[in-house]
């Protein structure tokens, strides 16, 4: 899923790849706050969910061509640290410098 996810460009598939993933490790490393992170990303529209599969780490991926990003990305932030996430930050990936 992964490759084809890198292959195609596709931000979509990349975030199901992602929260698959993330479900799974959250059976063996659970993350506080996880299943309203869930609902936060779903609500917001988001491409999945992200986990570090040795840490606390928990990151939303959007697709970066996605209408209202900053907005959507900003109440997502928002929410987060109203659930009590300290370190709330955007990381763009391949957005080739554009400023959004």
């Amino acid at each position: 899923m992964v490759a084809h996810a890198v292959r195609y460009q596709d931000p979509n598939c990349l975030g199901r790849a992602a929260t698959a993933s993330a479900r799974i490790s959250q059976r063996h490393l659970p993350k506080e706050h996880f299943d309203q992170v869930m609902a936060i990303a779903e609500d917001a529209g988001a491409c999945g969910v992200q986990v570090a599969h040795s840490g606390s780490l928990i990151g939303i991926i959007f697709d970066r061509t996605a209408k209202n990003l900053r907005q959507r990305a900003g109440r997502v932030a928002g929410l987060a640290k109203r659930l009590g996430f300290g370190d709330v930050a955007f990381h763009p990936i391949n957005d080739d410098g554009a400023r959004w």
